[in-house]
């Protein structure tokens, strides 16, 4: 057994120990779905960007990067990054004052309806589950290259891993285990690149060393990308497209800003988004860094989702390798934990309206339920059909497209009623999932302003309008949207806001040094060149 075997699975056993020390601990419902709403910033920014990342983030975006593509995902993550701004601004922090467990149940408290809250709670299984199939794909496939076990043993570690603690301990668990690999996979990547960018010549002549490669993709560093052989519009419109996906995903979907729920206060969802934000465009950046750079070491790894891997077992030093690997693991399992736990809330307290005889009796039916769903979940990854892998592929659009017009609106309009929000939500839905099936099916194309979002974003607005013609909201949801609009008195503490300001302007400084570093060590000697 080599020491990276080693490595990744001490991981995973302090991993469960950890998770389980907190399932320990959790003696209510509040404690299982929102972690008693407590959790202080770290916890919370933790949480957000590491079920954000996942293995995709460091085998699927840097093989993308690798071929050419790094102003996309550049482009496509600083959107990303301003949802964690606009998410708790504009409607993060409003249904954190509700106190309601999950996002659905918003959504059903909202416009006092069950069949909006059902099909909120419809539409999060499909998707979580989805992108947990994804995830656990992606974890055993890391698990097989570094041990060589069969995927029947792999697929059973990993998901063993984090269902283990993740349906004993539920959001306690979760968010405490995020933080935890968020701080190991960026400490990881942190360590590793100044031994990647030395083998590639140092960062500082990383641009023109690409320029000067012929083995360096068309267009890499070009403001466009590579083309793959379409139009600069055409590439252009999709990093925009997708920007815009990721920014709506990380502001509204359950497994983003259902976090805002667990917060200590409002201030909470403030700074952690701050820093989920910060971690999106400048760590994010510079694992794409990593990833061009190791294009002047090795043009040609094969398949390139192993390309961080294969610079952990040939370019680091061992210690550092492992540490890689383990970043890469848990970037995977944290993604994993977070979307079993969604998946498991919703289908317990949203879909079926159970009656349960006391906190006790759901406690304990949340965990089956959610021990059912992970289950579900590894039977799929065991027979891997290929209608799964094609809802995997456009998993993170159907929240986007079925839940942003309604989310927002809920918030800040007194013209959506019920009868629009559950139209909305409907056809958002069934737009986006038709059109993406028809996409990967027929020869048909859709892109541009005719991407299945935005043909799933078009067709929601539409149901909303139409869906609340005629109508007008009832006592019931007038006074609902009142009380969200009215400040906790807790809030108002003024060296809250204090603090809530150096955040801000962090925020800021990040902003401006990220600017003026690309201007001067990219955009500048692409402009001479």
């Amino acid at each position: 057994m080599s020491i990276y075997t080693i490595g990744v699975l001490i991981s995973l056993v302090v991993y469960m120990v950890v998770g389980n020390y907190a399932g320990s601990k959790v003696k209510d419902v509040d404690d299982y779905y929102v972690s008693g709403r407590n959790a202080p910033t770290i916890l919370i920014a933790g949480t957000l960007f590491a079920s954000m990342l996942s293995t995709n983030g460091f085998m699927g975006d840097t093989a993308w990067t690798y071929t050419g593509h790094i102003t996309a995902m550049i482009m496509i993550n600083v959107l990303c990054a301003a949802g964690y701004i606009f998410g708790p601004m504009f409607f993060g922090r409003y249904i954190r004052r509700m106190e309601v467990i999950t996002m659905p149940q918003y959504f059903g408290d909202r416009f006092n309806s069950k069949r909006v809250q059902s099909l909120a709670g419809i539409t999060t299984i499909i998707s979580m589950v989805a992108y947990l199939l994804a995830v656990l794909q992606g974890t055993t496939l890391l698990m097989q290259e570094l041990t060589g076990f069969s995927v029947i043993v792999c697929l059973m570690i990993s998901w063993v891993s984090f269902t283990s603690f993740t349906f004993y301990s539920g959001s306690s668990g979760v968010i405490l285990t995020d933080t935890i690999m968020f701080l190991i996979f960026i400490g990881a990547t942190l360590v590793a690149g100044p031994f990647i960018f030395r083998e590639a010549g140092g960062i500082a002549n990383l641009v023109p060393s690409l320029l000067a490669n012929p083995n360096t993709p068309e267009g890499l560093l070009r403001f466009h990308g590579n083309l793959d052989g379409g139009t600069v519009y055409q590439a252009m419109s999709y990093m925009i497209t997708i920007g815009v996906v990721w920014l709506v995903t990380v502001s509204v979907s359950p497994w983003q800003a259902s976090r805002n729920l667990m917060a200590k206060n409002e201030h909470v969802t403030f700074r952690s988004g701050a820093i989920a934000s910060i971690c999106t465009t400048l760590f994010l950046t510079f694992l794409y860094l990593m990833a061009i750079s190791m294009i002047n070491i090795n043009p040609n790894i094969e398949p390139t989702e192993k390309v961080m891997i294969w610079a952990a077992f040939n370019v680091m030093p061992k210690i550092v390798g492992v540490l890689v690997l383990t970043g890469i693991m848990a970037a995977g399992l944290s993604s994993a934990s977070t979307f079993l736990s969604v998946a498991g809330f919703s289908a317990t307290n949203d879909v079926v309206d159970f009656k349960f005889k006391s906190d006790k009796s759901q406690l304990r039916s949340s965990r089956f339920i959610m021990l059912g769903l992970s289950f579900i979940a590894l039977l799929l990854a065991y027979f891997n059909p290929p209608a799964i892998r094609v809802i995997s592929w456009f998993a993170s659009t159907i929240i986007a497209a079925s839940w942003g017009p309604v989310a927002f609106a809920s918030v800040w309009s007194d013209k959506i009623t019920e009868r629009g929000a559950f139209l909305g939500m409907l056809f958002g839905f069934l737009g986006q999932i038709g059109a993406e099936t028809i996409m990967r099916f027929t020869s048909l194309s859709f892109s541009g302003i005719f991407h299945p979002f935005l043909i799933g974003v078009y067709l929601n607005f539409l149901a909303i309008y139409l869906g609340s013609k005629g109508q007008v909201p009832t006592e019931a949801e007038k006074q609902y949207l009142e009380k969200m609009h009215v400040i906790p008195e807790s809030e108002l503490v003024r060296s809250d806001y204090k603090r809530d300001k150096l955040y801000a302007k962090l925020l800021m400084v990040a902003g401006l040094a990220t600017t003026i570093i690309m201007i001067v060590f990219w955009a500048i000697p692409v402009m001479n060149s």
